[in-house]
């Protein structure tokens, strides 16, 4: 069990998180459950629900660019959450603060290998 809940997805842009876009859906899929824990519930031949705790996202082969697709996971825990995906091989930013309405945030960015761009970030009190 880890030490974070990933407590919602939200979009960055104009990105549906219900479509993260992707090339192909077996890999992504295999990469979210694998590196970010999320479990699947849903997948057709082009389109995969998952969710992990309070966050819930989509998956799906469509004319949108991966790499021009980001997502904010809201996480109670990003030190645990850095340090877990380190061990799983991946490759996160610094912590940095960000501001966002009028509220402070501490946030790391990652990116998955096939585009879409995380935020990971928790507001401070």
């Amino acid at each position: 069990m880890s030490d974070f809940r990933f407590k919602g997805a939200f979009p960055i842009g104009d990105t549906d998180v219900a479509a993260l876009p992707v090339k192909e859906i077996g890999p992504a899929v295999a990469f979210y459950v694998r590196v970010l824990g999320f479990t699947l519930v849903e997948k057709a031949a082009k389109t995969a629900k998952l969710k992990r705790d309070d966050a819930e996202i989509g998956l799906a082969v469509n004319e949108a660019d991966p790499e021009q697709a980001s997502v904010y996971f809201e996480v109670d825990n990003l030190d645990a959450l850095r340090n877990e995906l380190i061990d799983a091989g991946s490759n996160p930013t610094d912590f940095r603060i960000d501001q966002h309405g009028g509220s402070k945030y501490r946030v790391f960015f990652d990116k998955e290998p096939y585009g879409v761009c995380f935020c990971f970030g928790s507001k401070m009190e």
